[in-house]
């Protein structure tokens, strides 16, 4: 048993964390619940903090990161075929039968958009759904009001959420 210096209630040791691994919040003696509380308010409060690092990060280790993702790619073809099969399908599947010609046109400019925007500006633009076609609480459709080109980062960060 031991002693959480946070809240003051004594636990087994399994629920706290290792003391060699201090963290970035240095909640040395902590159990596991009131350090992730901590770390969750800490996420919350520097948020744009938080993404302002992670996209330096990505521009100083950009070429690694690349490397990687090739690499990943060559090594792993079959299922990368097989995710991006996955993907066409249940993007086609989000297509209503109103979409027309002219419609289409738009969502391909849209990707040409973002296509122009990377070589312009030397980073990734996306086109994002901003009602994920496979969100948790509500599902978008493939169609030009739900579409908008963003720097590759922020859609990354987005993940597959609606609002904020």
């Amino acid at each position: 048993m031991k002693q959480c210096n946070t809240c003051k209630i004594f636990k087994s040791l399994d629920e706290f964390y290792k003391q060699s691994k201090r963290g970035l919040y240095g909640l040395r003696g902590s159990c596991k619940l009131c350090d992730n509380v901590v770390k969750k308010v800490y996420r919350v409060k520097n948020k744009d903090i938080l993404i302002e690092k992670k996209k330096q990060d990505y521009q100083l280790n950009r070429d690694r990161y690349l490397d990687q993702k090739k690499q990943y790619r060559q090594a792993n073809k079959g299922k990368i075929n097989a995710l991006v099969a996955a993907r066409k399908l249940m993007v086609k599947n989000r297509i209503p039968k109103w979409v027309d010609k002219d419609h289409m046109w738009l969502i391909k400019e849209a990707y040409e958009l973002a296509q122009l925007r990377t070589k312009l500006f030397g980073f990734s633009w996306h086109v994002d759904h901003i009602i994920p076609l496979k969100g948790e609480t509500v599902s978008g459709l493939h169609v030009i009001e739900n579409l908008q080109v963003i720097p590759g980062i922020e859609n990354i960060i987005k993940k597959n959420k609606y609002g904020n």
